[in-house]
């Protein structure tokens, strides 16, 4: 069985797409990734299906990207400095132009990610691509990058659905964020209990699938040019050139380099080395 897992009910119209490594909190490699796109193009091209369910297996929605394969995709593995080139060509697959995050958001069909546990790095970026999302209220929300590279990501569709200072917040502290949080800042539309969650997807799932399926498609290629006018594609791939950018920061002493403790350490290692110097972050963010 593969990573993803696709399931339809054409009599409800309704497809489920699930991330499926419940072991490794559902973390994917690239080639995990491509199965997730293929299966969203199956679902775009099937008449009998109006909503496609994000969600994953296990404890968690998902966990970004497997790490290990990230400092190999990025050249890290090598003696010799990667060229820029070399770390822009994964970043591509997720945010450019064809890539899964605006794959999602331009989907012809209306996606609604069902979330759970971890929603953080890769995974976080699918989430809010989709044009629904609800919550349990185990739910925790971010991507790592803001505590080890900073500001990052599509700044655009963040600022849009968040505002400024709420970007900021999230990006600049870097503290995970509650389910509750994320619907504060305008994340996610609702939290439930999570005994609810699948229930209230589904429900939501049904009223959108009820719907004349050539009114939501029409309707999402508005969306999709709406938010091509206020810059939201150019955002992705302006977070391509910026990404490969960070990827060749020069951290000062004292300062935390996860891919020199990923090196040096292994994940065992880089993990001590993180919590100890993301322990202030652990403190609950001011009101």
């Amino acid at each position: 069985m593969g990573y993803c897992q696709y399931v339809v009910d054409r009599e409800k119209r309704i497809a489920r797409l699930t991330f499926n490594k419940p072991e490794k909190h559902n973390a994917r490699t690239k080639a995990e990734e491509a199965e997730v796109m293929e299966k969203i193009v199956e679902a775009e091209n099937d008449d009998r299906v109006s909503v496609i369910i994000f969600n994953g297996a296990g404890r968690s929605f998902g966990v970004g990207a497997d790490l290990d394969e990230v400092r190999n995709l990025r050249g890290f593995n090598k003696s010799e400095k990667p060229s820029l080139r070399t770390r822009m060509r994964p970043l591509k697959s997720h945010w450019g132009d064809r890539g899964i995050c605006q794959m999602i958001l331009k989907c012809d069909k209306v996606t609604i990610a069902q979330v759970h546990g971890y929603c953080y790095g890769a995974h976080f970026e699918y989430m809010v691509a989709c044009d629904l999302a609800v919550a349990s209220d185990d739910a925790t929300f971010t991507h790592p990058g803001y505590t080890y590279l900073g500001i990052e990501g599509s700044l655009p569709i963040f600022i849009l659905m968040m505002g400024w200072r709420r970007v900021k917040e999230m990006m600049l502290l870097g503290k995970p964020l509650t389910g509750s949080e994320a619907k504060e800042f305008g994340l996610v539309n609702a939290v439930v209990p999570r005994a609810d969650l699948e229930k209230t997807v589904s429900e939501w799932a049904g009223i959108v699938a009820s719907r004349p399926i050539d009114s939501m498609v029409m309707g999402k290629k508005e969306f999709s040019l709406a938010m091509d006018v206020m810059g939201v594609s150019t955002g992705y791939n302006l977070a391509i050139m910026h990404h490969v950018l960070a990827s060749n920061l020069k951290f000062e002493a004292g300062e935390f380099n996860l891919m020199k403790e990923l090196r040096d350490g292994g994940r065992q290692g880089m993990y001590a080395a993180r919590d100890k110097a993301v322990k202030a972050l652990r403190q609950h963010r001011p009101s």
